[in-house]
Order: structure tokens, then C-alpha cells, then sequence
């Protein structure tokens, strides 16, 4: 029984924050606070891709380097036929 009061209660809890995000801000503290939230994570987001590209493009240098530091391979040895 107690189990079955708590799923009641967490369920009903559950949509509660969702429905929090979709409120319209209330006067224009609130929207402004909004602005600057999406903007901070649009600009997260920036950095974030940026920070990839980054990464793969080091990892892309690093790797052509090393393959130009490797000495060439050796000549096949072609034995005459007789």
C-alpha cells in the first residue's frame, strides 16, 4: 500500500517541471534572465563544436605528421629470373 501511495505521488510530480519550462516568463526580469540563459547555452554549444573541430583537426595534423616523419619503405628487391 505504501509503495502504491508513493508511485501515485512520484507520478504526479513527474510533469511538474516540464510544465515549469513551457510557463511564458511573467514580466521582463524574467525574460530577460530567459534571453541570457539561451544565449549562454547557444554560445556552450558554440564552444563545445568549436572544441571538436579542434580536437580532430590536431588529431588529423598529428597523424599526417607522423606518416611524413616515417621514413619511405624499402625498395622490393627484384632478383633476376635466370
Amino acid at each position: 500500500m505504501r509503495a502504491h501511495t508513493l508511485l501515485i505521488l512520484a507520478l504526479a510530480a513527474a510533469p511538474l517541471p516540464a510544465l515549469a519550462q513551457n510557463q511564458v516568463p511573467v514580466n521582463r526580469s524574467q525574460q530577460a534572465v530567459e534571453g541570457i540563459n539561451r544565449s549562454i547555452e547557444s554560445r556552450a554549444e558554440s564552444r563545445g563544436i568549436q572544441q571538436q573541430n579542434r580536437f580532430e583537426t590536431n588529431q588529423l595534423q598529428g597523424q599526417i605528421q607522423r606518416q611524413q616523419s616515417l621514413p619511405p619503405p624499402p625498395a622490393p628487391i627484384i632478383v633476376p629470373s635466370r
